[in-house]
This record gives structure tokens, sequence and C-alpha cells, in this order.
């Protein structure tokens, strides 16, 4: 069978030429533009809320406890980096508060800590005031860890 081709194109619209067809489209964009501003200060009186800033810094705080009262030793993270600091022969409970900045990335809080005689070593992380880690090791001699990876801070809105 065979093809039929037309070499025809198609003309593309054109605007409104007449007056009243001009008049229309104004009517219409100017229509829409009023919609989208009265929805974007409807939203706002809504919330009543401007957004809440993006935090700047995160508080950080480690704490070890065990019933045997002393730790060897305690490494932590700083800066919310690879960056460790160490303590040696801590009496416990021991608690460490830190104010690191907040980044675009992921932030690391860290604590590991090591039992001498004791029965157990626990460990807790808390930032911006919620716990989110807390780990135990029982037995003499074991060592504690606690870590958790601080999520980019976010504008809400």
């Amino acid at each position: 069978m065979p093809s039929v081709t037309s070499s025809r194109k198609a003309a593309p619209l054109a605007p409104p030429t007449s007056g009243r067809g001009r008049r229309r489209a104004r009517w219409a964009a100017a229509a829409g533009l009023a919609a989208a501003v009265v929805l974007a200060v409807t939203a706002l009186i809504l919330t009543g809320e401007e957004p809440a800033p993006v935090p700047t810094t995160h508080t950080v705080v480690y704490e070890v406890t065990g019933p045997g009262g002393r730790a060897p030793e305690i490494r932590f993270a700083v800066e919310g980096t690879n960056t460790v600091e160490k303590a040696e022969a801590v009496g416990l409970p021991w608690r460490k508060e830190l104010t690191i900045p907040a980044r675009p990335g992921l932030a690391v809080a860290q604590v590991m800590a090591t039992n001498g005689q004791g029965e157990s070593i626990s460990c807790t992380i808390t930032v911006d005031g919620h716990v989110v880690a807390n780990n135990t090791a029982k037995g003499e001699y074991t060592t504690v860890s606690c870590s958790n990876m601080i999520a980019p801070a976010v504008q809400e809105g």
C-alpha cells in the first residue's frame, strides 16, 4: 500500500487579533495573577507564623555512668567531625557538653568508654535535648560505645 505524505504544515496558533479577544486574554491573565496573590496572602494569614530559623549550632551531651566509680578511658568526638578527644582515669558519672556548628552535611556524635572493675558501664548521647543513643556493656574490663549521625539543619515551613 503506497504511503501518502502531505507537504502542508499546520499553522501555529496566533494570539487573538481582534480587540475583544485581546481584552479576554488580558482579563484571564489578570484574574490568574489576582488568584495567586490571594492564595499566597491567605496562606501567610492562616499560618500566622514565619518559618522557624535554621539552627546554627547543636548542643551535644555525652554521659558515661557505671557502678564501678571509674573509667580508665573515655574518647569522644568533638566539633561534629572525626576529631576525637580523650579523658583518662575518669570518675563516674561523667558528663561533657559541647556546642557544635550545624553544617550542611552530616555531623558525628560519638563516645566510647572502657570499664574498669565495675559490673557494667553505660553511655548516652543527647542532641538538642533528645536522647539519640544509649548503650550498656556488662562485665569488668568491657567497652561501651554510643554513636549517632546528626542530620543537616533544614528550615521548616
